[in-house]
């Protein structure tokens, strides 16, 4: 099997799958891609499906009539491939969406976005190496026609079972693509009704080179602007009209549509979800009218229940997505409240437990110093007593709120180590840094003024011991707990309202 030394199209493994040889020009590039039935054609085997011009020159061409070789100023492919062909109107007509070569009977019988598609097969009557293009609509039998259809959608399908939401429009724009080119039609689309069934929306368009798009004025529109087709989409199922001048006098603001777009013809199918009208997929012609073959109906229905099925798919995963998220969410918002303290919302003794854990195990990896603070209000019993347990919580939260003020710095934390205590870690803090920090927290509640006149000072305030250290795997979480308790009882013994601290 080749490999590509080039850069291929998104959509090249539906190109190479097809049942016939197939050659790919992106105009605004050199490259010419081929798939694995071209290369065999030509008998490449040089391990690329990337040729260049000079690879197509020595393929001899004859005149189909006269049977007379042609030259390389006269050969076809060369300025098809090359992008010439479209200065060279002496060569070709436009007949609908086809583009006939009388030279040689070659057809470039589809475009995918900027790239030209050419359909290739081997002349029974000349050597392998002598070729003849085939048109889609003529030379290619029915039957072939549909099998390429059908393996094309089999392949679009198998794209869009597990597509990306962002990748969804270009994969039905591709479906779409493929539509419209095998119906020979000028313009192909989707759309979509909001959720209430009261306006639809075009949402994806496909058109032919030379064909106007309407896809931006076609938004929002409501069911009164285009009773008729709702109508017919809503109990048939199929709205096929080979000639807009045969619809029936109820249709006339469709009609109006309809001529103010330049449609002669149309063909949609709708799109059902779980018994619901989700949308419609549809072709128009413009260049001409077009009488639509059963072919068409049944790709159009085909091309509408593989979109349908997509967007369900994708509505089910972003829906499932979306319960996981909140999910997720819910769970993040329980975990976080499993670590806050009921009535401060500072962090619980649960938390402070894996906090100190975790920073104790980082600075000693990182040989760095940590602080741990124990802080118990003063005469807390007798504020209890005296203002009552509803003002002795409010006492808290003011507490809890003005040590969290004052740490700001990443990895600090503050927790209610239970009942009227306290407990403040601080990583990276020096022995100089301590007794200040520890300072400025005592200072800052006895700034607050809450009364207290069972106290010496009349107002609230806190005893603070703490422990200084660089850890290591000797010191454990406990034995830094009791060494900052320690000091704490010392600073509650000296007379409270101070802090004491111990250095290691």
């Amino acid at each position: 099997m080749p490999e590509f030394k080039g850069d291929p199209p998104h959509y090249w493994a539906i190109i190479d799958a097809l049942p016939f040889a197939v050659l790919l020009k992106d105009t605004a590039k050199p490259d010419i891609f081929a798939n694995t039935q071209a290369l065999k054609l030509l008998n490449k085997t040089d391990g690329s499906f990337v040729l260049s011009l000079n690879d197509i020159r020595h393929i001899p061409l004859a005149d189909p009539t006269t049977k007379a070789s042609l030259s390389l100023a006269q050969n076809p492919l060369l300025m098809a491939l090359s992008g010439s062909i479209m200065n060279r109107s002496v060569l070709f007509e436009h007949s609908g969406s086809i583009v006939q070569l009388y030279a040689t009977n070659v057809q470039l019988s589809f475009t995918l976005s900027n790239s030209a598609l050419i359909v290739l097969t081997p002349e029974s009557s000349v050597s392998q190496h002598e070729l003849k293009y085939l048109a889609l609509n003529d030379d290619i039998s029915e039957l072939q026609e549909a099998l390429a259809f059908d393996k094309l959608m089999s392949l679009i399908s198998a794209e869009l079972i597990n597509v990306q939401p962002e990748q969804l429009d270009t994969h039905i724009e591709d479906a779409l693509t493929a539509l419209g080119e095998f119906c020979h039609a000028d313009r192909s689309y989707v759309f979509l009704f909001n959720e209430q069934m009261t306006t639809m929306s075009n949402t994806h368009e496909w058109v032919r080179d030379g064909i106007s798009s309407h896809k931006a004025h076609l938004q929002n529109m409501p069911e009164s602007s285009q009773p008729y087709i709702w109508q017919i989409l809503k109990s048939e199922h199929i709205f096929a009209v080979p000639d807009i001048n045969q619809l029936p006098d109820e249709a006339s603001l469709e009609k109006q549509e309809f001529i103010r777009e330049d449609i002669q013809s149309v063909l949609c199918t709708a799109m059902f979800s779980e018994g619901q009208l989700l949308g419609f997929v549809g072709c128009d012609m413009v260049a001409r009218k077009r009488n639509w073959t059963a072919s068409d109906i049944r790709r159009v229905k085909l091309v509408g229940n593989m979109i349908a099925n997509t967007i369900q798919n994708v509505n089910y995963r972003l829906s499932l997505q979306q319960v996981q998220d909140e999910l997720l969410k819910a769970n993040l918002e329980l975990k976080e409240l499993a670590a806050r303290d009921g009535l401060t919302g500072i962090a619980n003794r649960r938390q402070y437990d894996e906090v100190v854990l975790q920073e104790m195990h980082r600075c000693a990896r990182a040989e760095a110093p940590l602080c741990l603070m124990l802080i118990d209000i003063d005469h807390f019993k007798a504020f209890n007593d005296n203002y009552g347990h509803l003002a002795g919580d409010d006492a808290l939260k003011r507490v809890a709120d003005c040590l969290q003020q004052q740490l700001k710095r990443q990895g600090e934390l503050v927790a209610r180590y239970g009942g009227e205590e306290f407990a403040v870690i601080l990583p990276h803090c020096t022995p100089d840094e301590a007794p200040l920090i520890a300072e400025r927290l005592r200072l800052s509640v006895q700034e607050l003024e809450i009364p207290h006149k069972h106290s010496p000072w009349q107002s609230l305030t806190i005893s603070i011991g703490y422990c200084q250290l660089t850890p290591d795997k000797s010191i454990s979480s406990t034995s830094l707990l009791r060494k900052a308790d320690a000091a704490l009882y010392q600073a509650k013994a000296a007379g409270r309202n101070q802090v004491q601290g111990t250095h290691q």
